[in-house]
């Protein structure tokens, strides 16, 4: 099966595209978006299937191409639930394979006759990996990710984990771009707890170096979706302090794969103790790359789905 992604963010990249070549697919990726047009790609590749996990600039230039070339359109909208009315929803109309991470969401595009098929997200053992320590991630703590300001159950992570982190003074880093630093947003960090933008390429190290990793979820009443940077943290290696969401409840097990939180007391608890106790963060750190790799790597994804669908 031939494959046309039209993305090459880390998630496609490092992620599910790389698994699908692992498995024998011949595959190419593009970054449509930066493209004026898919055809070259199309007429160069020959694609069996456009796969394309969203965007919103992204419409127009795959249809009515796609739907004049015959070519079917296979989407998986990573944005569910949040963005299923505005985003997720116009696309599946389109496509001819519909996956999400978000199992609640299979009911909704139901009601509109679209079958849609649960696809989480995960990690890729080979490149989410042990990697080398770094001095510059060498931090008590660290957070890898953007300032998302819409999404309330984020905000009450940020308030639970990293704002009351950050209060006190404990040495943690955050990376992600420069809206942490922006004062109009309703929680700005300060430059001296500010990281910058993290290429994606140092995740292993960053989890190799510092000795708890913080995990935010924009997401919290939902039994499958989750932030995809928990799949990729743990497949790294790293002890894994996130935010409490039913999801990683359902996958896993508190103090035996990773550890979260409900509050900033439950917060401060936490941190102080594992801080003290180097040994049980190895422990489950290992335990949780040992259940990532066995249960939520993108082979079996993949695999997953090509069982349910028949495709």
């Amino acid at each position: 099966m031939r494959l046309l992604f039209v993305n090459v963010a880390p998630l496609i990249k490092y992620g599910i595209g790389a698994a699908f070549a692992d498995l024998g697919h011949e595959v190419k990726m593009v970054f449509l978006d930066r493209e004026d047009s898919l055809l070259p790609h199309i007429k160069e590749f020959k694609p069996d299937y456009i796969f394309n996990d969203g965007g919103i600039n992204r419409m127009h230039k795959l249809f009515p191409l796609l739907e004049e070339l015959n070519i079917p359109h296979m989407y998986w909208a990573i944005e569910d639930p949040v963005a299923f009315d505005y985003l997720s929803l116009s696309y599946a109309e389109k496509s001819s394979h519909v996956f999400t991470p978000c199992i609640e969401s299979i009911e909704q595009y139901k009601k509109h006759g679209i079958d849609a098929y649960l696809l989480m997200f995960g990690c890729h053992p080979s490149f989410h990996r042990q990697g080398e320590k770094k001095k510059e991630f060498a931090h008590d703590i660290i957070f890898i990710g953007n300032n998302y300001d819409y999404h309330p159950a984020r905000l009450k992570g940020i308030s639970d984990i990293i704002k009351a982190l950050v209060d006190n003074n404990y040495d943690i880093k955050i990376y992600g771009n420069e809206w942490w630093l922006d004062t109009s947003r309703p929680y700005y960090i300060t430059p001296e707890y500010y990281g910058g933008i993290m290429p994606y390429e140092k995740l292993p190290s960053a989890c190799a170096s510092a000795k708890i990793v913080i995990g935010l979820h924009s997401v919290d009443n939902s039994r499958t979706m989750m932030s995809m940077r928990t799949f990729e943290v743990l497949g790294c290696g790293g002890f894994y302090l996130t935010q409490w969401t039913p999801a990683v409840e359902n996958f896993f097990k508190n103090h035996y794969h990773l550890v979260w939180t409900k509050s900033s007391e439950e917060t401060f608890s936490l941190v102080n103790w594992y801080l003290n106790h180097p040994e049980e963060r190895e422990k489950i750190a290992r335990r949780g790359q040992e259940e990532v790799y066995r249960k939520h790597n993108y082979h079996v994804r993949i695999l997953e789905v090509l069982s349910q669908t028949g495709w």
